[in-house]
């Protein structure tokens, strides 16, 4: 059951990122058509902004599904471990 909630959770952020980067290419080859009105510096590091924004949330997205379908006891005691040590 685990395995398959981890493989489920990769494979939704597989498509979701995936349909995020479609979304940037069609933005940027709309952008491009017209030499008139050709994408600037700006808008293009704006659009590269927001696809970095939305796939980081895919990424924490995932992350958060896959610890939700783990025990993470022993996580978490290695996390006081670690903890205590440095203090």
């Amino acid at each position: 059951m685990k395995i398959d909630d981890l493989k489920l959770a990769a494979t939704r952020a597989k498509v979701d990122i995936d349909d995020e980067i479609n979304a940037f290419i069609q933005k940027l080859d709309h952008a491009t058509n017209d030499p008139d009105n050709f994408i600037s510096m700006t808008e293009l590091e704006e659009e590269w902004r927001v696809l970095s924004n939305k796939t980081h949330k895919i990424y924490s997205d995932m992350v958060s599904q896959s610890l939700s379908a783990i025990d993470t006891r022993e996580l978490n005691s290695a996390k006081k471990d670690n903890s205590s040590k440095k203090e």
